[in-house]
C-alpha cells in the first residue's frame, strides 16, 4: 500500500540489501557463518567475531518487547496514525528491532509478546509493524 511517508534511508551496500529485503516481505538477521552469532543491523563485519563470512537469515517474526514509548505528537506526515506505540524487540533469535506495535499505550507492557505483521511491507512501505500475541 502505497504511503507518503518518509523510508528509511541506506547508508551502507547491507542496508540497502536489508530493506530490499524488507520491501518484499521478507525481514531477517545476519548470521555469521564463521561464529554462529546472529545480529542486526547488518554491517560488513561480524560484531563477535569481525568475519566478513555472513549471510542474510529470515526471521520466525516473534519477539519480546524490551521497551516502547506511545508518540502522540509526531512529524506532520505521521499525524493521522496518533497515538503510536514505538518499540524495541527482542527477537526470538536474539537481536533487537525498532518497529512500531498495532495496539493502545494501555495494552502493550515489557515483556509482552508480538509477532510480526509483513502483510503491509512494499517498496513504499517498509515500517516494519507488529502486533500483539494473544495467549
Amino acid at each position: 500500500m502505497p504511503t507518503n511517508k518518509p523510508i528509511p534511508t541506506s547508508t551502507t551496500e547491507y542496508e540497502h540489501q536489508y530493506w530490499q529485503r524488507v520491501a518484499n516481505g521478507d525481514v531477517c538477521i545476519a548470521h555469521c557463518q564463521a561464529c554462529d552469532h546472529v545480529y542486526h543491523p547488518p554491517r560488513r563485519y561480524c560484531p563477535d567475531c569481525y568475519s566478513d563470512e555472513w549471510e542474510f537469515e529470515p526471521i520466525a517474526g516473534t519477539g519480546t518487547v524490551y521497551g516502547y514509548t506511545s508518540i502522540h505528537r509526531p512529524t506532520e506526515r505521521f499525524a493521522s496514525d496518533t497515538p503510536i506505540v514505538s518499540a524495541i524487540i527482542t527477537l526470538d533469535e536474539g537481536p533487537r528491532l525498532m518497529g512500531r506495535v498495532a495496539c493502545d499505550s494501555e495494552a502493550i507492557a515489557v515483556g509482552t509478546r508480538v509477532r510480526l505483521d509483513t502483510s503491509g511491507l512494499s517498496s513504499d512501505n517498509v515500517r516494519l509493524t507488529f502486533e500483539l500475541l494473544t495467549k
